[in-house]
C-alpha cells in the first residue's frame, strides 16, 4: 500500500543541516524561505544538496520549492526534498518517481515485483489500458496493479470498437469474461477468427476482442466441417463454464454450418474435438464411412460407436470400409442405441424388407458359413424361386435351401437325365447344372442423420 512519507523527522534534520550564517555560501533562511548562496550569489533554477544527502530545488527567485513539480519531471516534498524511488499521491492521483527522482510516464514499470502502467502525464493507470502495440491490459481500479494470470468479468472499453453484430457470450449485466495472461496481456484472437487457449488444464475460446465465448465455436476450416468446431460449455451443468466440452452432448448442430438442423448426439474427446467420420461415398446411393471405432464406457458398460461426417453416432445398417479396403456391413441398432450390435439380428433394411443378419465379434458382417448357414456381408443367403440355390462367397460356391442352410451331399434329379443341384460333403457345388444366383446384398441406410 502506498503511503505519504512522514516528514516531521526529515524537517527537523533538514533544519539542523541548514543552520548557516546569513549571506555565507551555503544554505540560509530569509523571510521564512530557504535559499542557497554560492560565491555570494543566490542560486536560482537549480538543484543543491544538503547534509542529509537529499536534493532541493531553488526556483527563479532563489526560494526552495516544496510540494511542487520541477519541470514536470521531478517532485519535491513538504520539506523540499526530491522524491526518489517512491510513490506520491498528488491532487488525488498516484505517481511514481525512480531512483533518480524522474517521473515514470508513458510506460509500464515493475515496482516491488508488481507491474503498473503510467500515462503520458505520469499518472498511474487503472482499468483498461492499451499499449503502443495494440495489446490490452487491465489494472486494478483500487491500487492500479496489472492483473495477471486471472479471469475478470468486465465491461469492454469504449475504444475497443467492438462489432456487436458478432456473436459472443454477454452476461446479463453487460459484461464479458476476459482472461489476462502471466504477462498481463489480454487473451484474444489475432483476426476475426477465434483463438483457443489452455488455462489451468481446460480449453477456452476467445474472439478478436478478447471476449470468452460459449456454445459452438468454429476454430478452423476442415473436411469434414464438424472437425473444425468445438462446443464450449454454456452452463455449469455441462461442466466448467466456458471450457471446451468433453464427453457426450445432446445439442442442435452449429447454425449455418450445413451440419443438419435437428438435435443430435456428439462425443468430444479430451481436447474437445468431436468424434467424426469421413464421407467417402463415390456418388452412389450408399452412405459410406471411414472412421476409427470408438470404444466408450458409459455407466460401466462399454460399447463401440461409429460417427458420421456430421459428428453424430450412426445407427441402422451401415456400409463401412475395412482396413484392407474391402467393404462390409455393420449394424448399430436403433437410433436410441446407436452402438455396434453383434450376433444374429433381424434387421429392417432400407427398402423395408426384414432380413436375418449375423455379425462377428469384431462387428463385421459374416462373409461365409456360420452355424451351418451362408451369409454375404452379414446377410443370410437363401433360395427364393426354387427349393435350392447356388451362391458364391469368397470364391467358393455353396448350395443352400430356403432357410439359408448349407445343403451337403445333395444329388437331386429334376428329370431322369439332368442333375440340377449337386453338392459334396462340405456343401460346395459339385457338378450341378444350375447357374449361380446373384448374391442378395444388404440394402443400406441412405438417409442423412
Amino acid at each position: 500500500m502506498k503511503k505519504l512519507i512522514t516528514i516531521s523527522a526529515l524537517a527537523a534534520a533538514f533544519a539542523l543541516s541548514l543552520s548557516a550564517a546569513a549571506f555565507a555560501d551555503g544554505w540560509a533562511k530569509e523571510n521564512s524561505q530557504w535559499v542557497y548562496y554560492q560565491n555570494g550569489i543566490k542560486v536560482t533554477n537549480d538543484w543543491r544538496t544538503s547534509a542529509d544527502g537529499g536534493y532541493y530545488y531553488l526556483d527563479s527567485y532563489g526560494n526552495m520549492l516544496v510540494n511542487s513539480f520541477v519541470d514536470y519531471e521531478r517532485y519535491v516534498d513538504a520539506i523540499g526534498r526530491m522524491v526518489t524511488a517512491a510513490w506520491r499521491q498528488i491532487d488525488g492521483k498516484w505517481y511514481y518517481f525512480d531512483t533518480n527522482g524522474k517521473l515514470i510516464r508513458n510506460k509500464s514499470k515493475q515496482i516491488n515485483g508488481v507491474y503498473y502502467f503510467f500515462d503520458y502525464e505520469g499518472c498511474m493507470s487503472t482499468g483498461w489500458v492499451e499499449d503502443d502495440s495494440g495489446d490490452w491490459y487491465y489494472c486494478d481500479p483500487g491500487d492500479g496493479h496489472r492483473i495477471t494470470s486471472a479471469w475478470k468479468k468486465l465491461e469492454p472499453d469504449e475504444s475497443m470498437a467492438i462489432d456487436y453484430s458478432e456473436e459472443s457470450t454477454i452476461n446479463e449485466d453487460g459484461t464479458y469474461w476476459y482472461y489476462f495472461q502471466s504477462s498481463g496481456k489480454m487473451t484474444r484472437a489475432d483476426s476475426s477468427e477465434y483463438k483457443e487457449a489452455v488455462i489451468n488444464g481446460a480449453r477456452y475460446a476467445f474472439d478478436e476482442y478478447g471476449r470468452m465465448t460459449t456454445g459452438w465455436v468454429k476454430l478452423n476450416d476442415t473436411t469434414p466441417a464438424i472437425a473444425g468446431w468445438k462446443y464450449y460449455n454454456d452452463s455449469t451443468s455441462l461442466g466448467t463454464y466456458g471450457a471446451a466440452h468433453t464427453g457426450w452432448l445432446s445439442a442442435y448442430p452449429p447454425e449455418n454450418a450445413d451440419l443438419g438442423s435437428d438435435v443430435a448426439w456428439y462425443y468430444f474427446d479430451s481436447r474437445g474435438v468431436p468424434y467424426h467420420g469421413t464421407d467417402v461415398g463415390s456418388g452412389d446411393d450408399d452412405e459410406t464411412l471411414v472412421a476409427k471405432f470408438r470404444r466408450l464406457t458409459i455407466n460401466g458398460k462399454t460399447n463401440t460407436y461409429l460417427f458420421n461426417e456430421y459428428g453424430n453416432p450412426v445407427y441402422g445398417l451401415r456400409k463401412v470400409y475395412r482396413s484392407n479396403g474391402t467393404v462390409t456391413s455393420m449394424y448399430f441398432g436403433t437410433k436410441q442405441e446407436s452402438c455396434l450390435q453383434l450376433g444374429e439380428k433381424n434387421i429392417t433394411e432400407a427398402d423395408g424388407t426384414v432380413s436375418v443378419f449375423h455379425f462377428e465379434s469384431n462387428g463385421y458382417g459374416t462373409n461365409g458359413v456360420k452355424n451351418g448357414r451362408l451369409y454375404y456381408m452379414g446377410k443370410l443367403q437363401k433360395a427364393y424361386d426354387d427349393t435350392y440355390a447356388y451362391y458364391t462367397v469368397n470364391g467358393t460356391t455353396w448350395l443352400v435351401n430356403k432357410s439359408g442352410n448349407v445343403v451337403k451331399n445333395h444329388n437331386r434329379r429334376k428329370d431322369p437325365t439332368d442333375v440340377e443341384y449337386r453338392s459334396d460333403s462340405s456343401g460346395h457345388k459339385d457338378g450341378g447344372t444350375e447357374s449361380d444366383s446373384e448374391l442378395n446384398a444388404p440394402e443400406f441406410v441412405t438417409t442423412e442423420l
